[in-house]
């Protein structure tokens, strides 16, 4: 296993830590750094990937996987919080589990890893961005929370748009 591959799966690993600082209610952003750092993660396995040429399917597969894990782990406890609207957290799980049925769907065609697009990756980083703000509890948390959310759903009808071929 490689250093990118490895950083993937430490994200998935430490997002219990986020969840338990969530839980035990330490300031706010004591959880949100530990987010945040997390999330840079996302950033850091993607460059040391390209910049060492460890880019693989597998990584190309983790790496979304990882940061839904990540994201929707967090959203979950925001809106059992009463933090965030549960309408848009479930809004955003199905988004993100049709987004994955389709990745996997093209996958057992005999497709391509549907790598992120451009406008998702956008959407990753605002909403990571978004948690980290609503975890640290900043004023327009709310408002960047939201921004991510149209990415999210605009993002989601694109994969949905450009591979419609895989679902025939």
């Amino acid at each position: 296993m490689n250093l990118a591959l490895t950083l993937t799966l430490l994200r998935i690993l430490f997002v219990p830590v986020v969840i338990l600082l969530m839980y035990l209610r330490i300031p706010g952003i004591w959880s949100g750094l530990a987010f945040a750092l997390l999330a840079l993660t996302d950033w850091l396995d993607g460059y040391v990937a390209r910049k060492y040429g460890q880019v693989t399917e597998m990584g190309k597969f983790l790496d979304p996987l990882a940061d839904k894990i990540l994201v929707l782990s967090v959203l979950i406890v925001l809106a059992v919080q009463l933090r965030v609207e549960v309408f848009s957290v479930l809004l955003l799980v199905i988004r993100e589990f049709s987004v994955m049925g389709l990745r996997i769907a093209i996958l057992e065609k005999g497709g391509r890893v549907l790598a992120a697009s451009k406008l998702a990756k956008w959407k990753t980083a605002v909403q990571m961005l978004a948690l980290f703000l609503l975890l640290a509890n900043w004023p327009l948390a709310v408002l960047v929370y939201y921004c991510s959310f149209g990415l999210a759903l605009v993002s989601g009808i694109e994969y949905f748009r450009d591979n419609q071929s895989y679902l025939k």
